[in-house]
């Protein structure tokens, strides 16, 4: 399998629900990347990625919970726009542990879930860590099945 190692591994941006599609087009069209779009109630969120290219979209859905107050908060405080990197980690609680005895607080972790049509092709365990100049930064031990 393949693992993007101490390098981003995709980034990821933040829109409202009602601007998605038009956002989706716009980077699909500059891309020319494909993004599957997942919807996930119980995170309140629509998730839209294009591994293979490394773009993540990111909208908050529903009514605001304690699961998705940080998507409305901050597309209330920054707009639309980028909102997080994602940094490939070859073992992901060992970093953590690391950061850790820095002083670091590290998010719970966040993993594959069976209804998400790429479930079958990676195998993804993500941490928030602090965040950097003003974007979320995320820790991930992303597994590809495939090469991407």
């Amino acid at each position: 399998m393949k693992q993007f190692i101490n390098r981003v591994d995709h980034i990821v941006y933040i829109s409202r629900l009602e601007n998605i599609d038009a956002n989706i087009a716009s980077l699909e069209a500059i891309t020319d990347a494909k993004l599957e779009r997942c919807e996930r109630p119980d995170m309140g969120a629509l998730i839209c990625v294009d591994w293979s290219a490394g773009l993540e979209v990111v909208a908050p859905m529903g009514a605001r919970s304690e699961i998705n107050a940080g998507l409305y908060d901050r597309l209330e405080t920054h707009g639309e726009g980028l909102i997080a990197t994602v940094f490939g980690v070859e073992d992901l609680e060992a970093h953590m542990a690391k950061l850790q005895a820095k002083g670091f607080e590290i998010g719970p972790l966040m993993e594959t879930d069976p209804v998400e049509p790429w479930y079958n092709r990676i195998v993804l365990r993500e941490r928030f860590a602090p965040p950097v100049m003003g974007s979320w930064m995320v820790l991930s031990q992303i597994d590809y099945k495939y090469d991407v």
